[in-house]
């Protein structure tokens, strides 16, 4: 072939003097058309290479590429970010409101200069339009700075870009170039079911996806939700019970944006402003994430009531440090019949558990959990409720009577009564199962070497009872004691 690898032409231009192809008519392609027409896409893309040329040095790269996507939240409703230097967001519904293309590429320099300059990296940067992201992308990472209204017009476009500009490994690009293939328009002389065998269909479904004839995801970039809202009193508040109505006033603002935006709120933060005295804080802490105006309501009044005011209060802040995607609870219909098999779980107790904390504080509130460990004394953690703990795997049900551990582990090991050989808990103890042999780790400072036992008394009392392995004393007696009793 006498291809050659293209170098482009037009790489200085600016992307409104230079178009492949001109719209059929100035209302249809520009603006959408009049009628239930939906508009025509028109994808833009970005090319920034100096983001990835010169990284941020304190780990802030993730944070300039979201501030850019943010910035880009102006000019359309679907932006993505193609890490880790690229950006994508359609603007095909937007080119009547803001009056063309020109228009909208005027805005984007207006917006994105500044942000490269404060942050001393070259303000230039390439850009591309057309009808797919595929495509768009492909001519920006070109730096062909092109202007594609029409689809059928796509083909000629990226048959003079070089092959290297599609995101394939080295060694397919090797392939290309030992088998003289230099630019796009070298693949699609060839038959496509050869090009499919020997290059893979990965590398086709790109190829169709540039064209558009199959369809192209793109996962639109969600900046985090913010909420903080401010209410000033009148006058300075000294009385809990008059700061009520501006609680509910707040609370009324956040709860329209969490219903507005399918959200509900997992951590609250309440701050009264004195004047000359600081912050008085108070924090709310849910277990499950809820945007129930009465609930928070009811959690606030709870909390500020167990809150001391060092001065009166002039001003209030209601911020949302943390959100969670609202769940909703689907209702049955009316007049059919249902089975009635609900149980009381943790889910009816987490209300009143929230009040709990409300009223007492978040760390007074306590619940255990377990953790990967098999020394009995250190299986159990005691954390304030609501603490994130990382999952531990719990034996399923039907597990050997060997491996089961009861829940009620004795502060200290009690010792049991033994008479002609039979051990005593009350009555005497008749042994279930075992042994369970259980030792500490060599580097533990208290070497331990237990035999554990189930054992049942008379009474029916199921127990955890062990015999040491050691001699606890200088007489060589080995003792037995009760470590845990089973529900």
């Amino acid at each position: 072939m006498n291809s050659k690898p293209f170098q482009s032409s037009l790489a200085l231009h600016p992307l409104r003097a230079v178009r492949t192809d001109k719209p059929r008519g100035p209302a249809r392609a520009l603006t959408p058309s009049t009628g239930a027409r939906r508009p025509t896409p028109l994808w833009y893309a970005l090319w920034l290479p100096q983001l990835d040329q010169q990284p941020a040095m304190d780990g802030s790269q993730q944070a300039r590429l979201e501030q850019i996507a943010a910035s880009l939240g102006s000019l359309s409703a679907t932006v993505s970010i193609e890490a880790p230097d690229s950006f994508l967001f359609e603007v095909g519904s937007t080119l009547r409101y803001f009056g063309g293309i020109e228009k909208i590429r005027t805005r984007l320099h207006a917006l994105l200069e500044p942000l490269l300059r404060s942050w001393a990296l070259p303000h230039h940067f390439h850009e591309a339009a057309s009808p797919t992201p595929a495509a768009s992308l492909l001519l920006a990472r070109a730096a062909c700075n092109l202007l594609v209204y029409r689809k059928d017009n796509l083909r000629a476009a990226l048959g003079r870009l070089p092959l290297h500009t599609l995101s394939l490994p080295e060694r397919k690009k090797r392939q290309f170039h030992n088998s003289g293939l230099y630019i796009l328009r070298d693949i699609w002389r060839l038959p496509s079911h050869a090009v499919a065998q020997r290059f893979g269909h990965a590398f086709t479904r790109q190829l169709e996806q540039s064209l558009g004839h199959i369809a192209n995801p793109v996962q639109a970039y969600h900046s985090a939700p913010i909420f903080c809202s401010d209410l000033d009193c009148t006058y300075a508040v000294e009385n809990k019970q008059s700061l009520l109505p501006g609680i509910e006033t707040l609370l009324e603002r956040l709860c329209l944006f969490l219903h507005t935006r399918e959200l509900a709120a997992m951590h609250l933060h309440l701050a009264l402003v004195h004047e000359q005295q600081g912050h008085t804080e108070v924090e709310i802490m849910l277990r499950q994430a809820n945007r129930s105006h009465a609930h928070l309501q009811l959690l606030l009044e709870t909390r500020l009531n167990a809150v001391a005011l060092p001065a009166p209060v002039i001003a209030m802040q209601l911020r949302v440090t943390q959100f969670a995607p609202f769940a909703s609870h689907s209702a049955t219909l009316s007049g059919v019949p249902v089975a009635q098999e609900h149980s009381a779980g943790l889910d009816d107790l987490l209300p009143l558990l929230e009040q709990l904390q409300a009223r007492l504080g978040n760390r007074a509130v306590r619940s255990i959990h377990c953790q990967d460990e098999h020394c009995p004394e250190q299986a159990g953690l005691d954390r304030p409720f609501g603490e994130r703990m990382p999952t531990v795997i719990v034996p399923p049900r039907g597990a050997s009577e060997e491996t089961q551990r009861p829940c009620w582990l004795l502060a200290k090991p009690v010792a049991l009564r033994q008479e002609d050989g039979r051990l005593f808990y009350y009555s005497s103890l008749r042994l279930l199962s075992g042994p369970e042999r259980i030792e500490t780790h060599w580097w533990s400072p208290q070497e331990i070497q237990r035999d554990y036992y189930v054992a049942r008394n008379r009474q029916g009392m199921r127990l955890w009872i062990f015999h040491e392995r050691q001699a606890s004393t200088q007489h060589e007696t080995r003792d037995w004691f009760l470590h845990g009793i089973f529900a």
